[in-house]
Formats: C-alpha cells, sequence, structure tokens
C-alpha cells in the first residue's frame, strides 16, 4: 500500500496492523500542528527517504505506540531548546537534559546500522545539532529504540557510541541506566554528556582488535608513569594518551598528553610504557585513559584509571614562574598533614619589608595561587612560605 505524503492536511492516526511504503526515497514534510500518530503493530517504512518535522516553531509530533515504528529512512525536526528537561524534540526519541540554552537544535533520527571496526551497532541512531553552546556540557541523553532494530545484539549489553565525524570512528561511552518495555519501545540513558554529535547503541562486549590485558599508573620523582599490556595487536596504528583533572566528566575535560605507536598486526603480548612529566601542580590525582586508533581510523578508548598523587611529606614551596615576572607570577606550594597552624606567603623586598601577602589555605595538598607585581619596582624579592614553625623560601625577579 502507498501513500500520497506529500498531502499531509490533517492528524494523521494510523492504527492498523499493516506496512505502508510510501514510494522509494520519497521526501515529505509533515505539516504544523499534525500529530503523527503509529500505532498497534503499525511499520511507516520510509523506503530510503526523509521525514521532515519542520524547524524551530512548528508544532509537527510523531506518536510511536503499541508496537508501532518509523523506520528505513532518516526523520528530522529542529526545536528550541533552552535549558531542556527530558526533552523529546518532534518525539523523534531522542530525550534532552542540559542545563545551558542549546539553541536551535536539530535531531536526525536514522535507521542505518552505523559501523566501525568490523562490529555493527543497532539499526538506529541520533544526530544531535545544537546552534549554540555545545561544549563543556553536563547533559543527559535518553536513546529509544524498538525491538525490531536490535540488529542481533543483547539488550543487557547495549551502551553508547559517539562519532564526531559523521558516523567514520566511533568511541565507546558507556551507560547509565537501560529501560525495556513489552510493546518494544526501549530505552538506554547516558549522563555527564559534555557535547552533542551523533550516537548509537552497541554491544559492550564486543571484542576489540587490540586485545588489552592491563592498564595501570603509578607515581614516579618524574611524574605519572603508565604501563600497559596487549596480548595480540590487528591492524594497530597506536595509542593516544589522554588525561582528566579532577572529577569533571564528559569529552571535553580530555586533553592530550602523547602518543605511541602501536605494532601494527602481531600475536605477541607487548608492554607499552608512557611518563606524563607535565603534571598540573595542584592536582592531587589524575585520570588517564587510552585511545587506541586503527590503522583504518576506527577508535576503541578504554575504561580509565586513576592515579592518586598522595600529599607532599612536608611543607613545599616550588620556584615561580614566570621568572622573571613583569605583571604576576604563579605560585606553587605544598601543605602537609601535620601542618597544625596557620599558613602564610609573603613577599619581600631586598632589606626585609614586606610588600605582598597571598591568602594561602592551611587544607593539605598541592595549590596554586596568582602572585600580582604588576606595581613594584624592578628588582630581586623574597617569597616566604611558613605555617608558624617552619619557612620555605624562593627568589622572585621582577622586570618592569
Amino acid at each position: 500500500m502507498q501513500c500520497g505524503w506529500p498531502y499531509f492536511l490533517l492528524a494523521l492516526f494510523l492504527a492498523v496492523v499493516l506496512t505502508v511504503e510510501p514510494a522509494h526515497g520519497q521526501a515529505f514534510k509533515v505539516q504544523h500542528g499534525t500529530t503523527l500518530q503509529v500505532q498497534n503493530g503499525t511499520v511507516l517504512d520510509l523506503q530510503g527517504g526523509q521525514m521532515d518535522l519542520g524547524d524551530a516553531g512548528a508544532t509537527a509530533r510523531l506518536q510511536e505506540s503499541g508496537a508501532g515504528r518509523v523506520t528505513g529512512g532518516t526523520l528530522t525536526a529542529t526545536r528550541a531548546l533552552e535549558s531542556p528537561s527530558e526533552a523529546d524534540p518532534a518525539g523523534l526519541g531522542a530525550v534532552i537534559s542540559a542545563s545551558a540554552d542549546l539553541g536551535k537544535v536539530t535531531v536526525t533520527r536514522g535507521h542505518a546500522v552505523q559501523t566501525g571496526g568490523g562490529n555493527e551497532g543497532i539499526a538506529r541512531y541520533y544526530e544531535i545539532s545544537p546552534s549554540q553552546n555545545n561544549d563543556g556540557l553536563d547533559a543527559t541523553l535518553t536513546h529509544t529504540y524498538h525491538d525490531d532494530e536490535l540488529n542481533g545484539l543483547v539488550e543487557s549489553d547495549l551502551v553508547f557510541f559517539k562519532s564526531e565525524d559523521g558516523g567514520s570512528t566511533w568511541d565507546k561511552m558507556g551507560a547509565d541506566s537501560r529501560v525495556t518495555d513489552p510493546t518494544g519501545s526501549n530505552t538506554v540513558t547516558l549522563e555527564s554528556i559534555s557535547a552533542f554529535s551523533r550516537w548509537t547503541l552497541g554491544a559492550d562486549s564486543t571484542p576489540l582488535p587490540v586485545e588489552l590485558a592491563a592498564f595501570e599508573g603509578a607515581t614516579t620523582e618524574d611524574g605519572v608513569q603508565l604501563t600497559w599490556q596487549t596480548t595480540s595487536e590487528q591492524n594497530n596504528a597506536g595509542f593516544k594518551v589522554q588525561r582528566r583533572i579532577g572529577e569533571r566528566r564528559g569529552e571535553s575535560a580530555w586533553t592530550e598528553v602523547g602518543f605511541v605507536e602501536g605494532e601494527g598486526t602481531t600475536s605477541a603480548a607487548r608492554t607499552y610504557r608512557f611518563t606524563d612529566a607535565d603534571l598540573p601542580y595542584a592536582a592531587d590525582s589524575v585520570h588517564y585513559r587510552l585511545r587506541q586508533e586503527d590503522i583504518d581510523g576506527t577508535v576503541h578508548v578504554t575504561d580509565p584509571v586513576t592515579v592518586a598523587r598522595g600529599r607532599p611529606a612536608g611543607l613545599q614551596l616550588l620556584n615561580t614562574y614566570p621568572n622573571p615576572a613583569r605583571k604576576r607570577a604563579t605560585v606553587r606550594y605544598g601543605v602537609p598533614e601535620s601542618v597544625g597552624g596557620e599558613v602564610t606567603l609573603r613577599l619581600y623586598d631586598v632589606v626585609g619589608r614586606r610588600v605582598r601577602s597571598l591568602e594561602a589555605t592551611a587544607e593539605a595538598g598541592r595549590h596554586e595561587h596568582q602572585l600580582d607585581v604588576s606595581g613594584l619596582a624592578s628588582g630581586v624579592y623574597v617569597l616566604q612560605l611558613s605555617d608558624g614553625g617552619r619557612a620555605v623560601t624562593r627568589r622572585v625577579t621582577v622586570v618592569q
């Protein structure tokens, strides 16, 4: 049965058990105010076409229930999402929450199986494109899917995969919760998303082309040394080493600190090492992960490891930088657990006059402060860190 889809003027109600097939590759627009209801086992096959549910301001909406579903093409809608809370633009099944104003958000739902590294996801994906503030978010996405879109995968094993290049490469992102529904309308939810792009669901247990046996990190005098072992490798181009400081989550929190070349293809075990010598001083704990890249561009991301640096053993004051300084200098100092009194940071000139005081903290750990030297005359000064009983000093040169 075929319908003349361009002639949508009223709400369309499909509530019988049949398969509806428009002309192959046809595009049509669901008009403003229309609710397209697909219910009771109805399958609306787009035959490679596109359903457009309107731009921002439109109120057209898709309603799938009772195992009814739309498949076989793409569906798109643009809606204004200002600090959305569980918003489902046009009823496409991508439920979005974010504290930021995302502006006009275009959501595209497709049913082509996404692939990467020889593995396949389910037969549904979402492309989510905010017009603004698509970085540093703490957003939540719920991905809806139908039983018939599972593509042979096990529901309890489904996790999110994210692509930032239109589906060429994919990163495994995990999942925070899953809900299954007897009518086929199932969901997987992921929290702490930093930016939106293309998303699909795939199997968490799908084996990677690089079999990783271990990944660990330890503090050394030179920084943090990471060690990992592989039992075999297939088309392994190498590993990007990524670092995250503190508890901030999301993709934008990870920064690349190095790259280690892989062995390509080998069945022999291999041990890799990398030392991160440029650590942010104030970080008491650091998180690392490996972004393993295949020769064909496919990407796999390991679970992170956390390295605790521990507290300073004694009162510690590092050299300031830049030194010489003209306007500001960064002061780095460490406070041990044993400090019992007030901690002070003071700057003295060569005759012993105090010219600056910094608000220091007695909390055990590593700390950073900015020292303003813009109003000081050129010369050599002495910076003193004291806890009342002990003192550590460093020279600071000011050049105006």
